[in-house]
């Protein structure tokens, strides 16, 4: 059991290494032979639909509505809003925020955002779709710079810049800080156009290539850009086209969220098989391997060395040492800590591992929970 403890462990940290630091530094060299991007100054617009999965989010949705209608966006632009089961006033605020440019469909029961996705593409008749959340805030002219991507017939799908705004007299949190990160990382995949790693708040796709979501299905940003990929379309990073949320209040909702991530995760490590096909797509099995595949299984390797490690009397002590600060870590979660600097970026990676290692296993067993969940903010 050393031997597999040892070997689970070298894996563990060598994905790790490679998907933080690796990988990043590879892809800049890359990018660097690929030419600047231009975008046609005067496009011919397409039509746009903005689509949003709601759930119970009446003190949002209205805002959100007006958001929307205020962008700066001279072509046709509609709004759809699905209900998905909603218990309060989330439609009937939708509609009196709206004109007739909004459609809000209404779902008795509870479904999951990916029904309600799936619905509202099918019903929709716009060239291309952006998707969005309930609780973000575009810039004025953040659909016009989503739909100018389109004008190059290459690009399948175009992700937007998601900014995360720190909760009032938090400052700097360690999650604002690793998706400023990630921020970057997307901005060169986008160069090469597998940026496959969309965010729910801002991103944008061609409706035709537009596939149903499987049921129950948690990681639609990531599945609908991936699969318009394997299209042989490009998926690329539109920087200027920005969107807003408040970051997440405490660690406590960021693990939740985490959690839920890693269940989507793993059923995509289950059913989505052809990603791993190197001969046949090299760079969009490269992208996904190294930036989702490697950081959802590598805490999954981890636990699976403290386990074996258990059964070894050499690595024992160690191994106890380290569950007793797993659990530390997971009961410190309902105390919602806020720690700063390096101590607390620390504290949150090992946290947020620890959700999503749980939230793999469990997808990858089968566990579905196809009902989301607002993230506290």
């Amino acid at each position: 059991m050393t031997g597999a403890a040892t070997g689970l462990a070298a894996l563990a940290l060598l994905l790790v290494a490679w998907s933080y630091w690796g990988y990043p530094a590879f892809l800049s060299r890359l990018a660097r032979s690929v030419p600047v991007r231009t975008i046609d100054p005067s496009p011919a617009l397409p039509s746009v639909e903005v689509v949003i999965a709601a759930h119970d989010e009446e003190a949002s949705i209205g805002p959100r509505v007006r958001n929307l209608l205020a962008q700066e966006y001279v072509r046709g632009l509609a709004i759809a809003v699905g209900c998905d089961g909603c218990g309060d006033a989330t439609a009937e605020r939708a509609r009196a925020a709206g004109d007739g440019r909004v459609r809000v469909e209404e779902f008795d029961r509870r479904r999951g955002k990916a029904a309600v996705v799936n619905d509202l593409v099918r019903t929709s008749s716009a060239e291309v779709l952006v998707f969005t959340d309930a609780n973000s805030e575009f810039q004025p002219d953040a659909v016009a710079r989503l739909a100018a991507s389109f004008s190059n017939p290459e690009v399948g799908a175009a992700c937007g810049r998601l900014v995360l705004i720190a909760p009032p007299g938090s400052g700097a949190t360690p999650e604002t800080e690793f998706w400023d990160r990630e921020t970057g990382l997307k901005e060169i995949e986008g160069k090469l156009g597998v940026c496959l790693g969309a965010n729910g708040a801002i991103y944008a796709a061609r409706r035709e290539l537009v596939e149903p979501l499987p049921d129950g299905a948690v990681l639609d940003d990531f599945l609908i850009p991936a699969r318009i990929a394997r299209s042989g379309r490009k998926v690329v990073f539109t920087g200027d086209a920005v969107a807003r949320e408040t970051a997440p209040a405490n660690v406590a909702a960021e693990t939740s969220r985490r959690f839920r991530i890693g269940l989507g995760a793993g059923d995509v490590l289950r059913r989505e098989t052809w990603l791993f096909d190197v001969r046949r797509r090299p760079l969009l099995a490269l992208a996904f391997l190294s930036r989702k595949a490697s950081r959802w299984l590598a805490p999954v390797l981890a636990l699976g060395a403290l386990l074996c490690a258990l059964g070894s009397s050499m690595l024992r002590p160690f191994a106890l040492a380290a569950i007793a600060v797993l659990v530390v870590l997971a009961a410190s979660v309902r105390l919602r800590p806020r720690l700063a600097g390096r101590p607390g970026r620390l504290y949150y990676f090992g946290v947020i591992n620890l959700a999503l290692a749980a939230g793999v296993v469990a997808g990858l067993a089968g566990y579905r929970r196809p009902a989301w969940k607002r993230t506290a903010r």
